[in-house]
């Protein structure tokens, strides 16, 4: 016990940083989705689909739509008939446009 007290102890500047910077990754994450989501806005709104400059080359991905099957509730539903019937349930999947960013 005395051994994880003196751990702790001479951690603790470091477990502070840790958290300050664990904070300011989530802030920074947080305004980066902020500025994602404008230039999906804007770039649907302009119907632009990519652009290269200096600074950074933006491309936008459009929503898309995949189907695939929910083999959990056709497994609860139908038990017995799961392996022959699995095109019987689809499951519908939507994924929302976004833009894909490489900075320079």
């Amino acid at each position: 016990m005395n051994e994880l007290i003196g751990f702790e102890q001479s951690n603790i500047a470091l477990f502070k940083d840790l958290k300050l910077l664990e904070n300011s990754i989530k802030e920074l994450q947080d305004k980066q989705k902020k500025y994602k989501d404008e230039l999906v806005k804007q770039m649907e709104q302009y119907n632009v689909k990519s652009i290269d400059n200096d600074f950074v080359k933006v491309t936008y991905v459009a929503p898309t739509q995949s189907t695939s099957v929910d083999l959990k509730t056709f497994k609860e539903k139908e038990p017995e008939e799961y392996d022959m019937l699995l095109n019987d349930y689809p499951k519908v999947t939507n994924r929302k446009g976004y833009v894909r960013i490489k900075v320079k």
